[in-house]
């Protein structure tokens, strides 16, 4: 195998390694209170790399969540922010809305990926030039859900 080859490989193969790994920051908390969010990611892969999704309660991050993965937080009761975005973020946006948990309740959310030209999609290779207009548009003060992923609640 000629040398320049071997090279590219290995340089194709510590990239894609570097790109698998990802950024998390610091380690999520478990802020502790009488509700309990339960979080499931979908399982979903772009480009052959998989991002992991961070999910934050107001700004907080709690849970790093793999691909399929799941996580299980309790917060207090309340008014809530709960902010989702991926490691490696690219996107100009994340998913944020605003919630009202009752106390002593169970809530149930899945996390998927925002729009479905997110995920590799060789019939639509122009949504990613226009992304960034999606992004902009669908945005205001107090929530968003213009990033890599989207969270709905299934209760």
């Amino acid at each position: 195998m000629p040398f320049n080859k071997l090279l590219s490989i290995a340089l194709l193969t510590l990239l894609v390694g570097c790109q698998g790994m990802g950024y998390e920051g610091a380690a999520p908390v478990n802020p502790g209170g009488d509700v309990t969010l339960i979080f499931n990611r979908t399982s979903t892969v772009w480009f052959g790399l998989v991002k992991s999704a961070q999910v934050y309660v107001d700004g907080l991050k709690v849970c790093v969540i793999p691909n399929a993965g799941n996580c299980t937080v309790n917060i207090p009761s309340g008014k809530h922010i709960l902010k989702v975005d991926s490691t490696m973020s690219g996107s100009f946006g994340s998913f944020s809305q605003n919630y009202d948990f009752s106390s002593r309740s169970t809530y149930r959310f899945v996390i998927t990926p925002n729009r479905s030209e997110m995920v590799a999609d060789a019939d639509n290779p122009i949504a990613f030039i226009t992304s960034p207009a999606y992004y902009e548009l669908n945005k205001t003060a107090t929530s968003s859900d213009n990033g890599d992923f989207t969270m709905r609640p299934t209760n």
